[in-house]
């Protein structure tokens, strides 16, 4: 008998669209104050938002295809980022030793956190329940150092394209918009 994923696969894009919109939850709006959170690292290190540009990168599995090259996309851009006091976070229930050989594997020089239970992954709306626990929805989410939600999107958007949204949003800052 075929998965649902083999189903769905086959499925035409608008129908696959209209069932993503009926099961996974709304984005949280733009302009909304990002929740509170706090999450270890797989090195043992406590992250939470701080008064600073910041990325949370919501993604379903360590070492898999689509996350592997999502996260290097960000790890390509992340001296950039860096210029631009802008803080990257990738955010998955798994444990620390599966981040560690990940990001390892990888280099990955950003926070990949442990999302124990998903309640981050729930509380900004990145989650649909699957059986006993959550199963994460790749999504992005960019907060400005007000904690407010700058860009929501679901998916891997360009980092490149980030890259212009802050450098847009930093100067109307400085220009007092």
């Amino acid at each position: 008998m075929p998965s649902i994923g083999a189903i769905a696969s086959k499925l035409p894009t608008p129908i696959k669209q209209a069932l993503k919109d009926r099961v996974y939850p709304a984005l949280l709006p733009e302009g909304e104050t990002a929740p509170e959170w706090q999450l270890q690292s797989w090195d043992g290190k406590w992250h939470r938002l701080k008064k600073e540009w910041s990325i949370l990168v919501f993604y379903p599995g360590d070492d898999t295809p689509g996350c592997t090259a999502q996260l290097q996309d960000f790890q390509e851009h992340y001296d950039q980022l860096q210029a631009l006091h802008c803080q990257v976070y990738a955010v998955n229930p798994a444990e620390a030793a599966s981040h560690q050989a990940f990001a390892e594997k990888f280099s990955f020089t950003f926070p990949v956190l442990t999302d124990r239970g998903g309640s981050v992954a729930r509380s900004f709306k990145a989650s649909v329940p699957f059986g006993f626990k959550p199963r994460v929805i790749r999504t992005v989410y960019l907060i400005n150092p007000q904690r407010k939600i700058r860009l929501a999107n679901r998916g891997a958007p360009s980092v490149a394209a980030i890259i212009r949204s802050i450098q847009a949003l930093q100067q109307a800052t400085k220009g007092g918009m």
